[in-house]
């Protein structure tokens, strides 16, 4: 296995491998257009090394080659404001309160999804509790696709932002959701 280069990105840092363990992939955003965070919400960010691309809702990425295998593998964030864990801390700086959802997949060479970790920068809710994630090899492609679960739209209320942010701060109730919803997802 040859070593070629190492990238670090703002999310995650991920080590290029020689092109066998790459896999070409898109990532496919199948959430609803319409929902309560009106600045990017329900786009996706995805990071692989250091690139990323944000993919609007409906629509998919332009087609990448990378190796995936290991973590941090594909960093996936959905760009809505979500409550961290514990859902009793109040809205902050550091760590940011409330986040975007992050969380990191491992992806082999047969677009099979092998590993899953918290995502390596930030301390967003874990991705795939407030969405399905799924792979699929589609003609020699594999399509990475980002859709809703009953807690996409479990944003925090009128999704207020955290205090770095200089409108619609989040005041509380803290943990409570647009939904109503029980937070956090389990």
């Amino acid at each position: 296995m040859k070593l070629m280069r190492l990238f670090c990105g703002c999310f995650a840092c991920a080590t290029m491998i020689s092109s066998a363990f790459a896999v070409q992939f898109v990532v496919k955003n199948n959430l609803p257009a319409s929902n309560a965070c009106i600045n990017g919400g329900n786009s996706v960010t995805f990071f692989v090394g250091s690139s990323q691309q944000t993919v609007p809702p409906g629509s998919s990425s332009t087609a990448m080659s990378a190796d995936l295998s290991q973590l941090p593998g594909l960093g996936i964030q959905v760009n809505n404001w979500y409550w961290i864990q514990p859902p009793a801390v109040p809205p902050q700086k550091s760590p940011q309160n409330p986040d975007n959802s992050g969380e990191q997949f491992a992806i082999n060479n047969n677009c099979v999804i092998t590993g899953k970790s918290a995502a390596w920068f930030g301390k967003g809710i874990q991705t795939d509790l407030i969405a399905n994630i799924s792979a699929a090899m589609s003609s020699g492609t594999c399509v990475i696709t980002v859709a809703s679960n009953s807690y996409t739209k479990a944003v925090t209320p009128n999704c207020c932002a955290p205090p770095t942010f200089s409108t619609n701060v989040c005041t509380g109730p803290y943990g409570a959701t647009q939904t109503g919803q029980q937070w956090p997802p389990s």
